[in-house]
């Protein structure tokens, strides 16, 4: 007997609200709340692989709307089998998600004989049509908020007052450049009317300026 096609999926307020910032599989696993042989189960049947960077792999806010929508399902009776036909017949196999040894704070410990997830090419044009269509429910579900032009010196301020010491990645996320930027700096560099210190490998203090050229 044929699977019933899946409808659309609406989000309905189970799972917590979309990540802004890309996720690790512990994330995935802590959001779903299930096994990581479950979790490697599902991102095979909806075809997501994630993007490995040095000994971790990342999913993207798109990707964790299609594991969004794979939870909502499965948890309505739906099987595997309707996900997998859903996104063009997904491969069985599992994407390696962490390292077995040694793995940094949010990798998860891969199982034994895995292969990377890849994607048949007559499964291609299906699977890029989903990906389209989920993209597309994404933007209806969950609009950009008006961008606010003051955000940077609010938190470049906040940093300042507080003493707070920032590593280099919150440093690039709050000034929104690369992270190969802010490697690239030298031992202090003026932003948005503030004075940025290095005080460590990958630590920087913030002062406004008046009071840094002030004392």
């Amino acid at each position: 007997m044929p699977s019933v096609p899946l409808p659309p999926y609406e989000p309905d307020g189970s799972l917590p609200p979309l990540p802004l910032a890309d996720v690790t599989a512990k994330d995935l696993i802590a959001r779903y709340e299930v096994s990581k042989q479950t979790l490697y189960t599902r991102l095979s049947a909806v075809g997501v692989t994630g993007t490995k960077r040095g000994k971790l792999v990342f999913f993207n806010q798109e990707e964790v709307f299609r594991m969004d929508a794979g939870h909502h399902f499965l948890s309505k009776g739906y099987g595997l089998k309707d996900l997998k036909e859903a996104c063009g017949g997904a491969s069985e196999e599992v994407v390696d998600v962490g390292e077995k040894v040694g793995a940094p704070a949010g990798a998860v410990p891969s199982p034994t004989s895995q292969t990377e997830l890849t994607i048949a090419p007559q499964q291609e044009r299906v699977v890029m049509a989903l990906t389209s269509a989920v993209r597309q429910a994404l933007e209806a579900t969950a609009p950009v908020p008006p961008r606010d032009p003051l955000r940077v010196y609010r938190l470049l301020r906040e940093a300042s007052e507080n003493r707070y010491q920032l590593t280099s990645r919150s440093l690039q996320e709050i000034l929104e450049v690369s992270l190969s930027t802010v490697h690239g700096w030298g031992k202090e560099v003026s932003r948005n009317g503030f004075q940025l210190k290095r005080v460590g490998a990958g630590r920087w203090r913030v002062f406004e300026e008046e009071e840094d050229l002030a004392a």
